[in-house]
C-alpha cells in the first residue's frame, strides 16, 4: 500500500496524540492495549460459555488489579485512533525498536484501523509487528483492497475456542504473513508457547512474530 507522508513527532508529542504504549514483564518489547469492551467479535464471543473470550485474560489479573490506571489509558488510546496524527505518533513511539506487539488487550475496530496499523508498519521497516485478531473479515477486506500485508506485519487469526484449531478462511489462504494462534489445554496445536516454562516470559523466543502456527496453554 502507499504510505502517506507523515508529520515527524518526538516521543513526548506521540504520547500526547496517541497515549502511551504498554510494557509487560512477559514481552521482549513494547505493546499496545485497548479496552476489551470495544472488541467487536470478541465482545460477542465473551457472551458464549466455553469460548476463549468468556474467560479473557485481559479481564483478570493485573488488568483488574490496576484497572484504575489501565482502563482510562486504554479508553484514551481508543479515542485517539481517529486523530489524523495517530500514524505519525505510533511510528514515533516505535522508533528504532526491533519488535512490537499490537493489542495485548482489545482488537481491531474496522478496516480503517488495520490500514492505519499497516501504515505504521510501513513507516517502521526495521521493526517486526505482531497483530493477533479475531476480526478475520477485516483482514480479508484489507487483502482484497491492498493485495498483501506489509512484509514486517504478521497478522495472527486468533482461536475462538480452546482445543479447536483455527482454519484460515479460503480467501486468506496462501497470503504472506497471515498466521494462526491456537489455545490448548494439554496438547499443543502448533508450536507450543514455552513462556510457562520460562517464568512467564518470552526470553529469546520470537515465534509469535513468525508465520508458524503457535499454540498457547489456556491461562
Amino acid at each position: 500500500m502507499r504510505v502517506i507522508p507523515i508529520h515527524a513527532l518526538n516521543k513526548t508529542q506521540a504520547k500526547q496524540v496517541a497515549g502511551s504504549v504498554t510494557s509487560t514483564s512477559k514481552m521482549p518489547c513494547n505493546s499496545y492495549s485497548l479496552p476489551t469492551v470495544a472488541c467487536i467479535t470478541g465482545y460477542k464471543m465473551s457472551k458464549i460459555a466455553g469460548s476463549i473470550c468468556a474467560s479473557c485474560y485481559a479481564n483478570s489479573g493485573n488488568y483488574v488489579k490496576y484497572a484504575n490506571n489501565i482502563e482510562p489509558a486504554q479508553h484514551a488510546r481508543l479515542d485517539s485512533l481517529v486523530d489524523p496524527l495517530w500514524v505519525s505518533a505510533m511510528a514515533a513511539h516505535i522508533g528504532s525498536d526491533s519488535y512490537f506487539r499490537w493489542h495485548d488487550s482489545g482488537d481491531l475496530q474496522g478496516l480503517w484501523h488495520l490500514e492505519k496499523i499497516a501504515q505504521v508498519a510501513e513507516l517502521t521497516p526495521g521493526c517486526m509487528h505482531w497483530l493477533p485478531t479475531r476480526e478475520y473479515s477485516m483482514v480479508k477486506q484489507y487483502i482484497e483492497k491492498h493485495g498483501q500485508l506489509p512484509k514486517n506485519l504478521v497478522v495472527r487469526l486468533s482461536a475462538m475456542y480452546v482445543d479447536k484449531a483455527v482454519t484460515i478462511p479460503a480467501s486468506l489462504q496462501g497470503h504472506a504473513n497471515v498466521a494462526v494462534s491456537n489455545v490448548h489445554t494439554s496438547t499443543p496445536i502448533g508450536h507450543e508457547c514455552n513462556s510457562p516454562n520460562q517464568g512467564g516470559k518470552c526470553l529469546d523466543c520470537r515465534a509469535c512474530w513468525s508465520t508458524k502456527p503457535v499454540s498457547y496453554k489456556i491461562h
